[in-house]
């Protein structure tokens, strides 16, 4: 792949205007663009659906050059006081669907109505008769409540896919069976998913459920809709590139959830008729404080699904991304000496050329914007460093914070040009390029027929062929087991043999012959025994108290959904809601998940959903397949050979045999009914049951309240453990030695922050001491705060590290007495009881172990129940936006969002230290409705407004919570901001 040469971009624009210095350069092969002309300081991240700020228009140019003419189309309906995103052209480029904001308070109208509802509507301009200045304007949407951005048209005329807040179906029905709209996983804004509807505008469907954003749909060439999803659950907080059929079938990750960068947006195919094809570019940049600028990426979906991840051994193992340009662009936080690229756009007209948007480096050097060639080598060195303390950055004369005047570009790969073409007046910015000229149309995509029953009910069905078909991280593999896995005879819990498919990578893969055959030792010792299926409890709108609610974890609320059995050869097969965020995670013969299932899942009404296996790599065949799946074994019962059908894994023959098999249970139950015992040698899979209640015997059901739906909240349910009678004379409790004089207080007195102390206590770890016992301190988020260690509660879970919570918590390997997965820190931290305290594996039973282990593998929170009547989540009462806008919203821009409270992802190898989404739950972007939301999760008492987050926070010394050398506090009690933010507050109180 050639790199085009930046050095071009350094001297092409003149410092702080963007301007070309070159205005007679036309582009060869010029054709007519469209791009959305927008105020350079709206705050644009990745996190943010549809920021808007009046100033912004939809043009079009005439050619593509610096002389080619523009033109406003939609001036006489926004009026100067609109804004316009996201433009997209039909294939046969006569018509552009685009994004339209403006206030009600315009004149304009449409149709002979009012043009404006105040929120994103989807407009269309329609030139096959008028031409490119006298085509004609037409509203395709119009909800005053609701907002619909980035539309692409669907092949064959069939209408629209685009992402909206609306969520038309989700909204209906969250868990609990609630109603309500849902935030995304920062609690700021309204959820965007992808939508379709008719050409007319007709027939709205939603047709993806995440918890967070789906952003930017495009149409692939095969028919198939590419978009980027914020990826989000527990320490995963990053956008990756996915698929999805136009009905919502199939939806599966293309693209990246390992690779380098976190968020790849705007991704779209190269020519499927030149020499890239099979490629996409995209834009590679942090969650945010970039203005979605970053690195443009060409990348090899063809053949890798990771950069490293290639289909096949005949494919260099790395590769599968790479930037276009020579100089590097910064595709992480910090500076990027080069500029930053959005929204790229290719043409499909067999040159390979590039439009997109490219921004300069300038920074503010003693309040004068000078470009970044002009800065030293300690100048850059500063500014790129994103470890430093917040007093050294706000003093310092350089600030990278000058608003990106994003001009539109050319990029030739083949004449190693990158040219100049349409530059925005000062103060503006051009996004979203793209070109005015017919494309190949996409294939059509037939709808998938889908199970009339299960449709009927609801309902949706998920196979998986075999648990132990997994990726080179091992996700039900080695890495996420340990001695207490190997089965008493056994000498390695899942056994390998040499992949058969050539096409396969992987040095070794399970051996499926042996595993599912109970004649052979493999039979026994397989370690998966249960699939756990949990759905989203999404935040919702309008309330206050979220933040204590949930507590001391990275993850939102979850609902336990219920178990299935994992037959020998590691299928299963069950039904699950449909339209329903879900996760999974394999669980062991205690009720502890192997791994942690860090993204949502979702099926169609009636799908069928068949999954080689648990994040098996995208390449060969799936492992329980061919002469594997069609195996049967001597040692099965007679009845379950002749039931057995050619193709069919374990599960599917099972759930044939028995339909109830598919419905989930309440409880982790599993009976062997496959091994003949009769039969020499052959022992069957023990059985296995582990109830809160109903057990055998009945010393292992739950004396404590056991939890209702799925729901477990630690007051409720895992306090209650603590004062309950143990030991063998009944009287001992766990509260008896554990009070506020020990190291570990599991007493029930409610602390500093309004939750149990006992939970705090279990979450959060104690201050680190050096050899002279003072406190060891690092750098979080630009403060200097007291280092702490390992909490007795584990709940760090990301893309690079997923081992099962409840296995690597230190609390549970105290409890069971087994050396689990817990970090030497924590072994370090919390030894092992004495040997004068009680054995602590015998004090509580199997329902109270397997409780305590749902609670931590979910997340650990306070409340999985939003709307529980002892959680401090209210209905919002008096606190609007427009007040908060008004009064609060300067005070928190200028004192915490300049500094701490950013949104900060992560990244392919995991959460970097500082970057804790748990320590620094109060994330602001810079959009007003979604700061406002956010800002209502630190209220939970509007009548005592000292009491709340918002106030206590940053009005304590130090803040944060041990930051070191901090003599004065953020927000002074008394100060004119303190009080105008209580009395903002105290206005709630009604």
């Amino acid at each position: 792949m050639p790199m085009l040469l930046l050095s071009l971009l350094v001297t092409a624009c003149s410092s702080g205007t963007g301007k070309s210095d070159s205005a007679s350069v036309i582009v060869s092969g010029g054709v007519p663009i469209a791009y959305a002309k927008r105020v350079n300081t709206i705050v644009l991240n990745p996190t943010n659906g549809a920021p808007t700020a009046p100033g912004g228009d939809l043009i079009i140019r005439e050619d593509a050059s610096p002389s080619g003419i523009e033109h406003n189309i939609t001036a006489q309906i926004t009026q100067g006081n609109g804004d316009v995103s996201t433009p997209d052209v039909s294939y046969d480029g006569k018509k552009i669907i685009f994004s339209l904001n403006c206030p009600t308070s315009n004149t304009s109208t449409i149709a002979g109505a009012p043009a404006c509802t105040g929120r994103w509507n989807l407009w269309q301009y329609d030139m096959t008769k008028g031409g490119l200045t006298g085509g004609t304007l037409s509203r395709l949407t119009s909800s005053n409540s609701s907002d619909d951005v980035e539309a692409t048209f669907l092949p064959g005329g069939t209408g629209f896919v685009f992402t909206s807040n609306r969520q038309t179906s989700s909204s209906k029905a969250q868990a609990l069976g609630q109603s309500y709209f849902a935030l995304d996983e920062y609690e700021r804004e309204r959820v965007f998913n992808l939508h379709t509807m008719a050409a007319d505008g007709s027939n709205i469907q939603q047709i993806s459920f995440n918890q967070s954003h789906d952003r930017n749909p495009v149409v692939r060439p095969n028919g198939v809709i590419m978009f980027s999803r914020w990826d989000h659950q527990g320490g995963r907080n990053h956008f990756k590139v996915f698929t999805v059929n136009p009905d919502g079938t199939n939806l599966f990750v293309l693209y990246g959830p390992h690779s380098d960068g976190n968020s790849f947006l705007h991704p779209r195919d190269m020519d499927p008729a030149g020499k890239h094809a099979g490629s996409i570019t995209s834009d590679l940049m942090p969650l945010s404080r970039t203005v979605e600028g970053g690195a443009l990426m060409m990348i090899d979906v063809a053949n890798y699904s990771d950069q490293n991840s290639p289909i096949s051994p005949s494919v260099p193992a790395t590769g599968g991304q790479q930037q276009l340009t020579q100089q590097t662009l910064n595709y992480e936080r910090g500076l990027s000496q080069y500029g930053r690229v959005t929204t790229p756009y290719p043409l499909w007209d067999g040159t390979d050329r590039i439009l997109a948007s490219y921004a300069p480096c300038e920074v503010h050097n003693q309040g004068l914007v000078v470009s970044c060639a002009t800065l030293t080598a300690d100048q850059i060195a500063r500014l790129s460093n994103t470890n430093r303390l917040n007093t050294d950055i706000q003093a310092d004369p350089l600030q990278a914070d000058v608003p990106p005047s994003y001009a539109i570009y050319m990029l030739d790969p083949t004449q190693q040009t990158f040219l100049p073409v349409a530059t925005p007046p000062a103060g503006y910015m051009y996004t979203h390029p793209v070109a005015l000229m017919a494309r190949t149309q996409p294939n059509v995509t037939s709808p998938t027929s889908p199970d009339a029953a299960l449709a009927q009910q609801g309902l949706g069905l998920l196979d998986v062929r075999s648990v132990y078909d997994t990726d080179e991280l091992g996700r039900m593999g080695t890495p996420v087991l340990t001695g207490v896995d190997l089965n008493p005879g056994c000498t390695t819990a899942i056994a390998q043999t040499t992949p058969a498919d050539k096409l396969d990578t992987r040095s070794s893969v399970a051996d499926l012959l042996n595993i599912k055959d109970p004649a052979k030792q493999a039979y026994g010792c397989a370690p998966a025994l249960f699939i756990r299926a949990v759905r989203a409890v999404a935040p919702p709108t309008n309330v206050t108290g979220m933040r204590t609610a949930i507590g001391e974890t990275e993850f939102e609320m979850q609902q336990i959904l219920g178990y299935a059995p994992i037959e020998s050869d590691g299928s299963f097969k069950l039904t699950v809601p449909a339209d329903t965020p879900i996760g999974l995670a394999v669980v062991d013969a205690q009720g502890r998940a192997f791994q942690t299932h860090t993204n949502w899942i979702q099926v169609r009404p009636g799908e069928h959903r068949t999954c080689d296996g648990c994040h098996s790599p995208r390449r060969g065949g799936a492992i329980n397949s061919g002469s594997v799946v069609n195996s049967v074994p001597s040692a099965w019962l007679p009845k379950m050979q002749t039931a057995h059908q050619s193709g069919e894994t374990m599960a599917d023959t099972r759930a044939r045999m028995d339909p109830t098999a598919l419905v989930l249970g309440s409880d982790p139950v599993y009976q062997d009914i496959w091994a003949d015992t009769s039969k020499s040698g052959v022992v069957a899979r023990p059985s296995v049951a582990v109830k809160y209640v109903g057990n055998t015997p009945a010393t292992n059901d739950l004396a404590t309240l056991p939890p209702a739906n799925g729901i477990i909240n630690y007051p409720d349910h895992i306090q209650p453990l603590w004062s309950l009678p143990r030991g063998v004379n009944g009287v001992n409790t766990c509260t008896n030695c554990h009070t506020n004089t020990s190291k570990i207080d599991l007493g029930a007195t409610i602390g500093g922050s309004g939750r149990l102390a006992s939970y705090d206590q279990l979450m959060i770890g104690v201050p680190l001491l050096n050899a002279a016992g003072q406190p060891q301190t690092k750098i979080e988020e630009g403060v200097l705060v007291i280092a702490r260690a390992d909490a007795l509660v584990d709940t760090a879970a990301s893309e690079g590290e997923a081992l099962g919570l409840a296995r690597k918590s230190r609390l549970i390997e105290i409890m069971s007495g087994q050396s689990l997965m817990s970090s030497a820190a924590a072994q370090l931290a919390w030894p092992n009881p004495p040997a004068t305290a009680p054995d602590h594996s015998t004090l509580l039973n199997a329902a109270e172990k397997r409780l305590i282990a749902e609670w931590i593998d979910t997340g650990s929170k306070y409340y999985n129940n939003p709307f529980a009547a002892g959680s401090t989540i209210r209905t919002v009462n008096g606190l609007d936006q427009a007040s908060f806008v008004a009064q609060v919203y300067p005070i928190i821009k200028s004192t915490c969002a300049s500094a701490c409270h950013q949104a900060i992802g992560s990244t392919a190898t995991g959460v970097a230290p500082g970057t804790s989404f748990r320590s620094n739950r109060f994330v602001l972007t810079g959009d007003p409705m979604g700061d406002y939301n956010v800002t209502l999760t630190m209220i939970t008492n509007t009548c005592v407004p000292a009491s709340n987050y918002l106030l206590s926070k940053p009005s304590t010394i130090p803040h944060p919570p041990g930051a070191v050398g901090v003599t004065t506090a953020v927000l002074p009690v008394g100060s004119a901001n303190y009080n105008t933010i209580a009395n903002w507050i105290a206005g709630g109180c009604k």
